[in-house]
């Protein structure tokens, strides 16, 4: 009886062995595991930014504008930003088709702005340039109010826009914006709202 018995485990033991490498195979496949790398980024909250790009002075064309920034990131949403930036402007439109005198000096042609402005980040993310290398990027809204500079006189600015921002490291970040421009001047004899637009790229540093 005893032979029988120690026959009977045996079996019983093999056989739920044998089930127990089925279920492993099927519940536990050999998977190949790949790589991950965390992103080491910066946890600096300070941002200096350096930019060119073009502006188009409502009536004045458009002409090369560059310039930096400071931001100051309060978190991963929210940041404000103190900008500067500089043109010089071409001919107006009155002047090219009239022939007339110029309307500025070389000096007056001399555009500045700065401005202070609040950023939210709304879609940080991931840009994938190849199949096994990310880049980590945001797209933000910012708009803000500042001062703009030309012909002897100064100017209440409103700006806002959108852009992008893909780092490359963890401290050395590219940029790209879009902004309007927003005041009101009165060069050609009535008040005038113009919307100035300015598509500028640029790098950043973190700190």
């Amino acid at each position: 009886m005893k032979p029988f018995l120690a026959a009977a485990a045996f079996l019983f033991a093999a056989g739920a062995q044998a089930q127990d490498d089925v279920l492993g195979d099927i519940v536990s496949p050999d998977l190949e595991r790949r790589e991950i790398r965390e992103a080491k980024l910066d946890s600096e909250n300070i941002e200096i930014s350096t930019f060119g790009g073009v502006i188009n002075v409502e009536d004045f064309g458009s002409n090369t504008l560059y310039g930096g920034a400071l931001a100051y990131h309060i978190n991963e949403d929210v940041f404000m930003e103190a900008a500067y930036g500089e043109t010089e402007l071409g001919e107006s439109s009155f002047e090219r088709l009239s022939g007339s005198a110029p309307l500025l000096t070389d000096e007056q042609r001399q555009l500045s702005y700065y401005n202070l402005s609040l950023g939210w980040n709304l879609f940080p993310g991931e840009y994938f340039i190849f199949d096994d290398w990310a880049l980590n990027s945001s797209l933000y809204l910012i708009g803000g109010v500042g001062n703009t500079s030309f012909a002897d006189e100064e100017h209440f600015t409103y700006n806002f826009g959108v852009g992008a921002r893909v780092l490359a490291n963890d401290w050395l970040a590219l940029r790209l914006d879009f902004r309007d421009h927003i005041f009101e001047h009165e060069i050609f004899g009535e008040a005038q709202t113009t919307n100035n637009l300015s598509a500028q790229l640029g790098f950043s540093l973190f700190f």
